[in-house]
């Protein structure tokens, strides 16, 4: 994290919040692309973008999102757990770090601190195996309890209680899970997931999400079919994150010196037009770097694909990988109404970790991180951008939304000014001055936003100098000018071709043929807005899995292989959602994308890429799979075998027969589970992957996904061991479809 003093008695702000509504709206595209081009010809300017929603599925997917919580095994409550560790009031155990962070923050020193790590008076080893509970169905272990929370799931769970906490994230070093692993956490009444090894940073360790009180109490649940042939995971819970309320305790300025904060909620589309839409781009963002937590602003981006959650804020807040993936984001953190009350943060919109894409702090560079979330709620906005300096000459207003001292939401005017002189260590034209026009940044506000009336970003505030008072009319702000942050931002919100390269995987990024071919997948569900990219579940050389937001609910597979002289593709969808899936071949720069198909079938590109450029020794030709659900509470007698699926608590029994119309073979698919929801088959070769399919409870009804990547003869036979019914599923012989059985059985 890069912490630097300017100069002129330079005030640097800090993180800044949820927003808002009000103001002109766009639905469905860009804005305008007009104005001077950048390197690659294209424009320099991309308009604010809002997704459309339908407010009624809005309802439903907070439902939905309140169900998945609710089915956490919440192991500790159940069975009255006393605490796996107990610290003290930090107050009396840790005054020294209070007095720190009161001198940091008083000091303004960047960014503003709200808690810091305190370690586990004993850190507790959980390994979690196969014959963890094999005797009984609880068995005491590392300070908790795991339990056989059903046929096919192995479940721990424990507490840590920290005296008058205001709120707590726990940290797991040493993370090793199985793809299908669900983890939630639970404190203040409320539980918070599921979530899985998408919050695994690179250290391998993985920060809950917060929650509020002196208590968190951690539930992780396993597939046991990961558990197979001696297979170990588990982690070492060690320290927490305690989180303190800045509005409530003397580790701020005083607030006298806030006297020219301006609640935005006081301010509508005259004094800003895109205020309303704005307003639902940006988040108060919290992390940990460096033992102490910290807090700063975020917002939302417009790309060239629209819907890939793409967020800038400052470099001084987030600079490394690391400090990405403990990223928590609130969401609307603004007042119902003009200098109304605070809302609770546990009552906001969250998004959980994120991948660190593009950083910079010297010349030529303008203090600013680029960072990809993993996934966003519905309602969000993202806005445009503006990388044309000449669009920001002396006299332009620049408005600003951010959350100052942790305090909701305020509104401040900036006017642009290149006559003042300028700071020490952020020169012009990389950094934007401003004189004050209406209101004030202060500690809270940094990386946050300055806009164009029409909510184009022109520069991400860096801080400001001129006067020790932050409210007065000598203080100006300073920002990092996007048009010196576009020269690498560009390439993520607006990329063009290149080649030579080497795919490198990540959560979001897999790498298939030998690191040739780089898949990237990012998804809008079209119901209730709420958008996101696809987390990675690698399986092969040839074939992966996308998830969505559930890890246990697999929704696409995606499979390359070489049938020389071409390279061909194949997809298989176990969603309804809407997806794009961004194929490049790093060889040369070819980029290829795959959205839906009629009747949610997938499909396969026969000349998707030239095989020339493979290297040697890749699969042989081959065919091609797709996944996803939810436990049900009846229990069924299905028993799995070689060749026989069971999902949803053995209550489905799923085989599969295959014919290959081309040399005229034929068998039974082998199974492999992924998940109590989902499995996949393979005909001949067990590393190809040709079908994955999964069963949803959406309870009135249970519905049936199968991605197919095959375009061999094929039968699926689904029988309901409770309810009796069997249904059947043909492919014909050189069909390429999956498909979705919304009502395929009763509840």
């Amino acid at each position: 994290m890069n912490r630097r003093a300017l100069l002129l008695a330079l005030i640097l702000s800090l993180p800044v919040a949820g927003l808002a509504q009000s103001g002109p709206t766009r639905q469905g595209g860009p804005i305008r692309q007009s104005g001077p081009m950048a390197a690659s010809g294209q424009p320099t300017h991309l308009g604010l973008y809002t997704p459309p929603a339908d407010p009624a599925a809005v309802g439903a997917a907070r439902a939905a999102a309140a169900k998945a919580a609710a089915e956490a095994p919440r192991i500790a409550e159940r069975y009255g757990l006393a605490p796996l560790a107990e610290l003290g009031d930090a107050a009396s155990e840790a005054p020294d770090r209070i007095e720190k962070m009161r001198s940091w923050n008083e000091g303004h020193h960047l960014p503003l601190h709200d808690g810091f790590e305190r370690p586990l008076p004993a850190p507790r080893q959980v390994e979690l195996s196969a014959g963890l509970v094999a005797a009984s169905s609880v068995a005491e272990h590392a300070g908790g309890l795991a339990i056989q929370s059903a046929f096919d799931k192995l479940a721990w769970g424990g507490v840590v209680h920290v005296a008058n906490a205001f709120r707590l994230r726990l940290h797991l070093s040493g993370v090793k899970l199985p793809a299908g692993a669900r983890l939630w956490v639970t404190g203040g009444g409320r539980t918070v997931g599921p979530f899985g090894r998408e919050l695994i940073g690179p250290d391998g360790g993985l920060w809950t999400p917060s929650i509020a009180g002196s208590e968190a109490a951690v539930d992780v649940e396993l597939p046991a079919a990961a558990l197979a042939g001696g297979a170990r995971f588990g982690f070492t819970l060690d320290k927490v994150l305690e989180l303190f309320d800045l509005g409530t305790m003397d580790t701020t300025p005083a607030q006298s010196g806030l006297g020219c904060n301006l609640d935005a909620s006081c301010f509508t589309a005259s004094d800003f037009p895109a205020i309303d839409s704005a307003r639902h781009a940006v988040a108060i963002i919290y992390f940990t770097d460096s033992g102490e937590g910290g807090q700063c602003t975020g917002q939302l981006l417009n790309s060239s694909t629209p819907g890939v959650p793409y967020m800038l804020t400052a470099n001084h807040c987030i600079s490394t990988p690391a400090g990405a993936a403990t990223l928590e984001a609130f969401w609307d953190y603004y007042t119902p109404s003009c200098n109304g009350p605070a809302p609770s943060e546990g009552d906001l919109p969250r998004s959980n970790g994120a991948t660190l894409l593009a950083t910079g702090i010297a010349d030529p560079q303008s203090d600013f991180t680029l960072m990809r979330l993993i996934n966003i709620p519905a309602g969000r906005t993202f806005l445009g951008w503006d990388a044309n300096p000449n669009d920001t000459p002396d006299g332009t207003l620049l408005y600003r939304l951010s959350t100052p001292m942790g305090l909701p939401e305020n509104f401040v005017i900036t006017k642009s000014d290149s006559t003042t002189e300028a700071c020490s260590g952020v020169p012009r034209p990389q950094f934007l001055y401003s004189d004050q026009v209406k209101g004030g940044t202060f500690g809270g506000s940094s990386g946050s936003a300055a806009m164009l009336a029409n909510g184009d970003v022109v520069a991400q505030l860096y801080g400001g100098c001129g006067s020790n008072d932050d409210c007065s009319p000598l203080q100006f702000s300073v920002d990092g000018a996007f048009a010196t942050s576009f020269l690498t931002l560009q390439q993520f919100l607006q990329p063009g071709t290149g080649g030579g390269g080497v795919c490198k995987p990540d959560k979001f990024t897999l790498c298939l043929m030998g690191k040739r071919f780089q898949v990237q997948v990012s998804w809008m569900n079209q119901f209730d807005g709420s958008s996101g990219s696809g987390l990675v579940i690698p399986s092969t050389d040839s074939t992966g899995f996308f998830y969505f937001t559930d890890p246990s609910n697999y929704e696409l597979i995606v499979k390359i292989l070489n049938f020389a002289p071409v390279i061909k593709v194949f997809y298989g969808e176990l969603t309804d959602l809407k997806f794009t899936i961004t194929i490049t071949d790093m060889s040369d720069g070819t980029v290829k994308t795959y959205q839906n198909t009629a009747g949610d079938c997938g499909a396969i590109d026969e000349n998707a890429f030239t095989a020339a450029a493979a290297p040697a020794g890749l699969a042989a030709p081959g065919e091609a799979g797709g996944a996803a659900g939810t436990a049900i509470e009846k229990r069924g007698t299905c028993a799995p075998s070689s060749d026989t699926l069971c999902l949803l608590d053995r209550r489905f029994a799923v085989q599969v027969s295959w014919m290959n119309q081309f040399n005229g073979t034929s068998g039974a698919g082998s199974q492999r589970s992924l998940s109590d929801e989902s499995g996949l088959f393979t005909f001949t070769d067990p590393t190809d992957v040709e079908l994955v399919m999964k069963m949803v409870d959406f309870g009135n009804r249970t519905a049936f996904f199968y991605g197919a990547l095959s375009d061999l003869e094929y039968d699926i036979t689904v029988h309901d061991t409770i309810g009796g019914t069997t249904k059947t599923y043909h492919n014909p012989p050189g069909t390429f479809c999956g498909g979705l059985d919304n009502t395929a059985f009763p509840p």
